[in-house]
């Protein structure tokens, strides 16, 4: 005998001996099941009531805060419609009538003076004169101090027969933000009328539904709620976990001594927690049962099990031994390895799912194979793009300082001083280098995203050189331009690279040379056009690449815009070329099409609205310098430079001064800050580069809001990384300037923040 053989027959034996055992032992055996079977019942209810629990709990928090949504909403419309100098009775008869055609259920909704008395109301008091007053109700008094939406606490109703508890909110009507509040709208509901307590009534009996706040005092509870409202949470310190988690789950006794399943769940617009509570009791009444239904079941069919195992043990376990050879097999590195079991029943399914899964799994590698192979190079190109980017960062800087001494040395010299004709000619060769440093930041994809109205003529032409270096020399390049401006809206940055990816594609597609053709027309496109999006029609501006290439076939068009999809060798490109063209397009609101006969050629559209002809029209810098670069004298301001470089620092101190501002700089963010700090209020604009050592743009420009609330924010950066630029702006409301940039546009920059924060009233 083989070894394979003494192997495959003792599983055998050893399966034919468990079922001749005694009855007495597969009793045993059935009655053990049954335990664990409980055990794992037990378990598995306790699951299924934990997400029972978390579920309602969610949903009651969902429900809860889409009330306070639509509440909010009724009661700045209703603000909208009230006038608090109108006698109470006019605004009760209005708020009547938005109180008869709520879409809740509202108790009341009601509108008081900043003291509390009420100057209308949907449901008055008919007696007691003192409920008119609200300035008692803590809900009114956080309302008047924070000027803000409220969501008050659960209190008894004034007003509703019975004193039912209620939900109350607030809101107060503030026609100038910095002035006095006119009025308090505010309205209440039936805490019993709420969709999660109805639905917490309908839980099994013991349950509870209990709302928290941060500070774990009860907000509301189901059971026995006059006696917690508003008292602390009694629980163990692990259980604090409720107040500073989103959601969760846990077993425990609660405050009323009962053990039980909870689930809880953070509201997301009111400072609360819902906890619903499950009696375990519950839980274990269904798996006693069960246990018990499982014993009676299980000595029924003991007997037949012994009888019927050994005779199906024979059938079963020979297909499973060869079914474990396959797998031993396979794991072994014998990926060519197949089942052979071949039967109707639940094993031949299982071998042929077998077999399925081995296929797959080969597949899985060879795509996991070729995945890992793009991703390398798309990080290969990621690395490149970065490391072009700082490349543009430092030379941004040196021109900035390069363009800056000039125009300074510019100054000093009379007009008819030969020199000057020199310095122009710096300035010229800066202009021109800041151009190749936009055209990096192109391809390194770092340039900042601004849509402003582009002629696409001067687009094409803008990058007519790099375009030229980049079919390379077996290649021959084809402008077709307009003889009249051709306007649409869009960023320049990124309008070039879709037009450098689609040159480049073009490229790709002529292996053996040819030409590639860039045209830029206007045309007359009907409803249905594929070059438009959806239904539109009318007049678009059109710039079309075509190429004298091999074509696509009609399979792989429908693909061709697909993220990673690509017909090139491997390791000439990632596929994403033309999907992010596509993505680029689609975003700005114009369409990218393809139209490719196989053998002839290519040809890509790009259709984009036409902007308006009255509107200006954003130009790049050319490679001549303006005519007027000199700074020119504005009048006086303050000015804070904080920029970590010296020559820009130097450079923009003594532009700025020469300019007529008086002006202090500093090398990094903190000694800004120190400097605002030691004359506070003096200065009128913080000009800051968004990237420094130890302190973002960003962070200085926020702490010397601190300080200086009135303070005017303009940021300069040599690397437009979106991300960070876009956030500074935000955080800050600040503009930037794009370095490099001459001393014109830098006192024209100061001096619009000046006047922005002339016109801008301090917080």
């Amino acid at each position: 005998m083989t070894p394979d053989s003494g192997s495959s027959s003792a599983p055998r034996r050893r399966i034919r001996n468990r079922l001749l055992l005694p009855a007495a032992i597969v009793a045993l055996a059935v009655v053990g099941l049954a335990a664990y079977r409980n055990v794992q019942l037990r378990h598995s209810q306790e699951e299924l009531q934990l997400a029972n629990a978390l579920q309602l709990a969610r949903v009651s928090a969902g429900s809860m805060d889409e009330t306070i949504a639509e509440v909010h909403t009724l009661l700045v419309t209703v603000a909208q419609l009230l006038d608090p100098t109108l006698p109470p009775d006019r605004n009760d008869a209005i708020l009547q009538r938005i109180f008869r055609n709520a879409p809740l259920r509202y108790s009341n909704i009601w509108m008081a003076d900043s003291t509390g008395q009420l100057l209308g109301s949907a449901r008055r008091p008919l007696r007691d004169t003192t409920k008119s007053y609200l300035g008692d109700r803590s809900y009114f008094r956080r309302a008047v101090a924070t000027r803000r939406f409220t969501v008050g606490e659960v209190v008894t109703s004034r007003t509703v027969p019975g004193n039912p508890l209620v939900l109350t909110f607030a809101v107060p009507i503030i026609p100038d933000s910095a002035g006095p509040i006119r009025a308090v709208i505010g309205a209440s509901i039936e805490v019993d009328s709420l969709e999660a307590v109805r639905s917490a009534r309908g839980l099994p009996v013991g349950s509870v539904l209990n709302i928290m706040d941060n500070s774990g005092t009860v907000v509301y509870r189901t059971t026995d709620s006059e006696r917690w409202i508003g008292k602390q949470f009694p629980a163990e310190r692990d259980k604090r976990r409720y107040l500073s988690q989103l959601e969760g789950t846990g077993v425990g006794q609660s405050a009323d001594g009962v053990f039980r399943l909870t689930g809880f769940r953070r509201m997301a617009r009111a400072p609360w927690i819902v906890y619903v509570g499950i009696p375990i009791e519950y839980t274990l009444d269904v798996v006693n049962k069960q246990f018990t239904r499982d014993i009676v079941l299980g000595a029924v069919i003991t007997l037949a099990i012994l009888g019927f195992g050994y005779f199906s043990a024979i059938r079963v376990v020979t297909p499973i031994e060869s079914l474990t050879a396959d797998a031993r097999a396979i794991a072994g590195g014998d990926i060519a390895r197949r089942s052979t079991v071949d039967s109707d029943d639940e094993i031949g399914e299982l071998a042929r799912a077998f077999n399925r899964m081995a296929d797959t799994a080969v597949e899985s590698n060879a795509a996991l194979k070729d995945s890992q192979e793009q991703l390398l190079h798309v990080q290969k190109m990621d690395a490149l793009g970065s490391f072009a980017g700082g490349i543009a960062h430092d030379f941004n800087n040196y021109l900035a300082a390069i363009i800056a001494h000039a125009e300074l040395a510019d100054l000093t010299l009379d007009e008819d001083e030969a020199a000057r004709l020199d310095l122009h000619e710096i300035l010229a060769a800066a202009s021109r280098a800041a151009d190749l440093t936009r055209q990096i930041l192109v391809f390194s994809r770092k340039q900042m995203v601004e849509r402003k109205t582009l002629d696409l003529n001067q687009v094409v032409r803008g990058i007519e050189l790099m375009l030229t270096r980049l079919i390379g020399e077996s290649h021959r390049l084809d402008l077709q331009l307009s003889d009249t401006a051709i306007l649409a809206n869009a960023d320049h940055g990124q309008l070039e690279q879709v037009v450098v990816n689609l040159v480049a594609n073009a490229r790709d597609a002529m292996p053996d040379g040819g030409t590639v053709t860039v045209r830029v027309t206007t045309e007359e496109l009907s409803r249905g056009d594929p070059r438009v999006r959806g239904g539109n029609s009318g007049t678009f501006a059109l710039l079309g690449v075509t190429d004298t290439g091999v074509g696509i076939s009609d399979e792989l068009v429908d693909r061709i815009f697909d993220p990673f999809f690509s017909t090139k060798e491997r390791g000439r490109g990632t596929g994403m070329g033309l999907a992010i063209a596509y993505s680029i397009i689609e975003q700005t609101g114009g369409q990218l099409s393809v139209e490719s006969t196989p053998g002839l050629g290519t040809t890509f559209t790009v259709a984009l609205p036409l902007a308006a002809s009255g509107t200006d029209v954003a130009h790049r810098a050319t490679s001549n310098p303006p005519r007027e670069h000199r700074p020119v004298s504005v009048g006086g301001g303050r000015i804070l430079v904080a920029e970590d470089e010296p020559s820009v620092r130097s450079s923009c101190e003594r532009i700025l001064a020469h300019a007529g501002y008086e002006v202090r700089s500093a090398p990094d963010g903190a000694s800004a800050l120190d400097l605002l700090r030691a004359e506070p209020g003096s200065f009128d604009v913080l000009l800051s580069d968004v990237v420094m050592p130890g302190m973002l743009g960003s962070q200085v420009a926020y702490e010397a809001k601190r300080i200086q609330p009135d303070i005017g924010v303009l940021f300069m950066s040599g690397y437009a990384d979106d991300a960070l630029v876009h956030d500074d702006l935000a955080i800050s409301a600040a503009t930037c300037l794009a370095k490099p940039f001459s001393g014109r546009e830098l006192c024209d920059a100061v001096e619009r923040a000046i006047s922005a924060r002339r016109v801008t009233p301090s917080a």
